[in-house]
């Protein structure tokens, strides 16, 4: 037990008691005790005449003023008692010896006893044994004493028997309180146990989690009833073997548990925390977080190890849930490009692999005619159906990611040029296959870009992109093809770069102009109009042709500005011709439309503030759009050149039998005239079918009400041919090349007739 000292400095007070007071309480408690002893003693001497209990008396005296002075070390709620019992007993087995001495032996070596029982629930350590050593001392000189200080006189034998009967009742009633106190405060102990095992079992139930408890020594494991619950198991299907609980972990994760294990009781590891696969009965795998600690002996080798198993399943799953999402798209379900870029660079690192990996560039052509003619639904179940399909064509090992739009990519792994372009071509093939989506048949294609690796410091961003530029060279050609990187692409991706960068400063600077071709009547003979065709005066390389920039600047969104000015200076140009040659009346503008152009609902708005800007009457604007331009999305461009015509601008079909529209929608655009490409004019040479292609074109055009333009006009045959025709007006080289606003305002002013 703690000493005085200790108590009060874990009470936090400032040390021992004083000398004077310690003497006060000493002698509050021993003066009650001498008086009380001493007259007990005289009062036996005087009526026994008995020297050898008058010695008892004085022992026991001196052994209750001992008792007190270690009071202080009991329990501060129990000195007392714990005082007065002990006292209490010994004096009763003192009297029990002086009564009955032939039985001294048996008292000696009960007596003792006695005390320490008694003592027990108080006392504690080295506090126990100098009691008991006390307590047999007592006892011995008590013995000595009778037996060398005979009675003066003895009692009468019936006083003998008489206290002889009453001290064997007292001793009994004694131990029998004793035996009372014990089995009371066993009682206590059991309840207060019970309790502390309820509230452990309590608390294992509030956390939720398993524990167990590994006697490394006996090499046996408690494993908890939460435990055992945790992983679908009663309580008596599973044994104290170690093996019960490693041999259902995951095969993965097996060896990274004992590993830790070993680290934490090698005192590498000053906890052992690891999260790892375990298995149910119901034969799933659930994720727990098991947690420990070893208990070591004095040389710090562990003899035990004690923790708790968590189940963390829903937090892995939400984590690898989110995982998911950062890597995958959402539509489809694909890897998306930061996987996938992961994946093909793992691939390029693996050692004599590199030189056998493709990636494939995947664009679905003509997919924006469909999300805008049909809705982005629609859109987004044809790439999901476009996704199964490439997913369809591959091996398991082969990675499939959505880039974003329509653009996938394939990342090939072990395969040679000959297997990749082999691939390349079964996707095309699946992608060319009609989809029926919600009672639609959709027809669709793909352009698709091969690159192979193995070339020197060809990272994954390099082989990405050589794919890509693999992939817009199949696209310009067409389309619904293959292309295969070679060295010369990057070459011209590098140019079309830079040609887009001057494109920018170019309109900024505004080195565009417009180049103005006649269009004459083939009725009259005389100039009806013109068609603005814009050139790129640039400030090193001269005028450069359209046919150089035009698809970049489609490509690039640049055309809408660019054609939008060209539109401006156009009709700026005609408003001064039509006052400068009033012979020429009417005399019209024609302006081209990119299919970028015809796709931005805002195009009436502005084409109408051009026309207020410069003043021109809008009755002498023709806008040419072609075929495919407005097939890409009939609605939506039947809907912009209604609203074009319903502001008295006539609307024309450029390079018409080059495209695929049908008839019935021919029928039901709102469009005013029909020029013939350039190639079927070119042919026309004899007998032949290009001659009865036109003659179609020009039947079919007035049967509908329309009028019919022919370009590419070079000959004086084929001028004559299309009036025995019936073509009402005629383009081409034959009449003048493009020429600037002053070369026309030349022509203009020859008034000349052919």
């Amino acid at each position: 037990m703690r000493s005085a000292c200790e108590e009060n400095g874990a009470t936090g007070q400032k040390g021992p008691e004083p000398d004077d007071l310690r003497l006060l309480q000493f002698l509050r408690w021993v003066v009650p005790l001498v008086f009380g002893f001493a007259a007990l003693a005289g009062a036996a001497a005087a009526l026994f005449s008995d020297p050898g209990l008058l010695a008892a008396g004085v022992i026991l005296l001196t052994y209750g003023g001992l008792l007190l002075f270690a009071r202080r070390r009991v329990g501060a709620g129990e000195r007392v008692e714990a005082v007065w019992t002990i006292c209490v007993g010994l004096l009763l087995a003192a009297l029990l010896m002086s009564a009955v001495q032939p039985g001294w032996l048996a008292v000696l070596a009960v007596t003792p006893l006695i005390s320490v029982a008694v003592a027990l629930p108080y006392v504690r350590g080295g506090d126990l044994l100098r009691l008991i050593f006390l307590a047999w001392l007592t006892v011995v000189v008590m013995a000595i004493l009778s037996r060398a200080l005979p009675p003066l006189s003895r009692p009468p034998a019936w006083f003998v028997d008489a206290f002889t009967a009453g001290a064997l009742a007292a001793a009994t009633a004694v131990v029998l309180l004793l035996l009372w106190q014990f089995s009371t405060r066993l009682n206590e102990t059991l309840a207060r146990t019970r309790a502390a095992e309820e509230r452990y079992a309590l608390a294992e139930r509030g956390v939720n989690d398993g524990l167990w408890d590994w006697d490394l020594r006996r090499d046996r494991v408690y494993y908890s009833s939460r435990w055992k619950e945790m992983l679908g198991w009663r309580e008596d299907e599973v044994g104290e073997e170690p093996d019960e609980w490693f041999r259902r972990v995951h095969p993965q994760d097996r060896k990274r548990l004992l590993e830790e294990v070993r680290e934490h009781l090698r005192g590498r590891r000053e906890h052992l925390n690891v999260e790892y696969r375990i298995r149910h009965r119901d034969g799933s795998y659930r994720w727990m977080l098991t947690r420990g600690l070893a208990v070591r002996d004095g040389e710090g080798n562990p003899v035990r190890m004690a923790g708790s198993q968590t189940d963390i399943t829903r937090r892995k799953q939400a984590e690898e849930k989110l995982l998911h999402e950062a890597s995958h798209d959402a539509l489809t379900g694909l890897p998306n490009r930061a996987f996938f870029m992961e994946r093909l660079g793992e691939a390029l690192r693996r050692p004599g692999d590199g030189d056998r990996v493709a990636v494939l560039f995947i664009d679905l052509d003509r997919f924006k005619m469909i999300n805008d003619s049909l809705g982005h639904a629609m859109g987004d179940r044809l790439l999901v159906a476009a996704a199964e399909r490439l997913k369809g064509c591959l091996r398991p090992q082969d990675t499939l990611a959505r880039l974003g739009g329509d653009e996938f990519t394939v990342l090939l792994e072990g395969v040679s040029s000959e297997e990749a372009a082999s691939v390349a071509d079964r996707l095309l093939e699946r992608l060319r296959e009609p989809f029926r989506l919600d009672g639609y048949e959709l027809f669709t294609a793909a352009s698709v870009g091969v690159v192979l690796g193995g070339r020197e410091r060809a990272g994954p961003e390099e082989l990405l992109r050589d794919a890509d530029i693999a992939m817009y060279r199949a696209k310009a050609l067409g389309g619904g093809r293959k292309g295969i990187f070679e060295a010369g692409m990057h070459t011209r991706a590098m140019e079309l770069f830079r040609l887009e960068n001057e494109l920018r400063r170019a309109i900024e600077r505004e080195e565009f102009t417009a180049h103005y071709q006649p269009i004459v009547s083939l009725k009259t003979g005389l100039i009806s109009g013109f068609e603005a065709l814009v050139r790129w005066r640039h400030p090193e390389r001269g005028l450069i042709r359209p046919d150089e920039f035009v698809p970049v600047a489609e490509e690039t969104g640049l055309i809408v500005p660019l054609e939008l000015s060209v539109v401006r200076e156009a009709c700026a140009s005609l408003v001064s011709w039509q006052r400068e040659f009033p012979q020429h009346r009417p005399l019209t503008m024609s302006v081209n439309l990119s299919r970028n152009q015809l796709a931005r609902p805002e195009l009436p708005e502005q084409v109408e503030r051009i026309l207020l800007e410069t003043g021109l009457d809008a009755r002498s604007l023709r806008l040419e759009v072609t075929e495919s331009a407005i097939m890409e999305n009939v609605g939506s461009a039947a809907a912009t050149l209604s609203r074009l015509r319903d502001m008295n601008i006539r609307v024309h079909i450029d390079d018409f039998g080059m495209g695929y529209s049908s008839l019935s929608v021919l029928h039901q655009l709102p469009i005013d005239a029909l020029k013939v490409d350039r190639s079927f004019v070119g042919r026309m040479d004899g007998a032949n079918d290009d001659v009865e292609i036109v003659q179609t074109i020009i039947t079919l055009a007035h049967n509908l009400g329309l009028d019919v333009v022919a370009e590419g006009v070079e000959r004086e045959e084929h001028l004559d041919r299309l009036r025995r025709l019936g073509c009402d007006y005629a383009q081409g080289f034959l009449f003048s090349e493009p020429l600037d606003a002053a070369g026309a305002r030349r022509l203009l002013s020859a008034y000349r007739r052919w």
